[in-house]
């Protein structure tokens, strides 16, 4: 624990380093703005961090976690402009996506036994091709209702940091049982 402790007070120091030094050569960088907008965007890396750790620490990879994210983007927005799917159901196809996709890459690596390396290589460019097929490489999906526009930029900021931290308490509970089942792979 020493010296996980030392690395985590050296870490802290850097980030208050950064943060004291940004906030002294740029105006706006020490705003609640700001600071709600950092929060915002981070969220996304904050689940996919959270998604991919079991798979680090049973000594996976997964190399497709931003190629299925980007196809259940697009599905959403081809669901909701394209099909007439009102948000929600859009994002419950958008979520049947991502699914199905972590699913196969599952299968294929704990049914068939095969590298995870090379599934995910192989679904990155499956779930990519996808994605620009859905949009034929140009479309892209603007025109957002305002009600959703503002749940996303404004109330969601809020739920979104208590979803993260749900999520990184729920998998904090199961991450000793993970690191029994990497060592017994490895």
């Amino acid at each position: 624990w020493a010296g996980w402790l030392g690395c985590a007070v050296m870490l802290g120091g850097i980030l208050l380093a950064e943060i004291l030094l940004f906030a002294a050569i740029a105006p706006n960088f020490a705003t609640t703005q700001n600071a709600a907008e950092v929060v915002r965007l981070g969220v996304e890396s904050g689940l996919l961090a959270i998604a991919l750790t079991p798979v680090v620490i049973t000594g996976g990879i997964d190399l497709s976690s931003g190629a299925l994210l980007g196809l259940a983007a697009v599905t959403w927005g081809a669901l909701w402009r394209d099909a007439g799917w009102s948000p929600a159901a859009a994002a419950g196809g958008a979520l049947a996506v991502g699914a199905a996709g972590g699913a196969l890459n599952g299968w294929l690596v704990a049914r068939w036994n095969l590298s995870p390396l090379i599934v995910t290589l192989g679904s990155l460019s499956l779930f990519r091709g996808l994605a620009e097929g859905l949009t034929g490489g140009v479309d892209n999906y603007t025109g957002l209702p305002a009600p959703f526009l503002w749940l996303g930029q404004h109330l969601a900021v809020a739920i979104f940091v208590c979803v993260v931290v749900v999520c990184a308490l729920t998998a904090w509970q199961g991450v000793p049982r993970l690191r029994q089942m990497g060592a017994s792979t490895g």
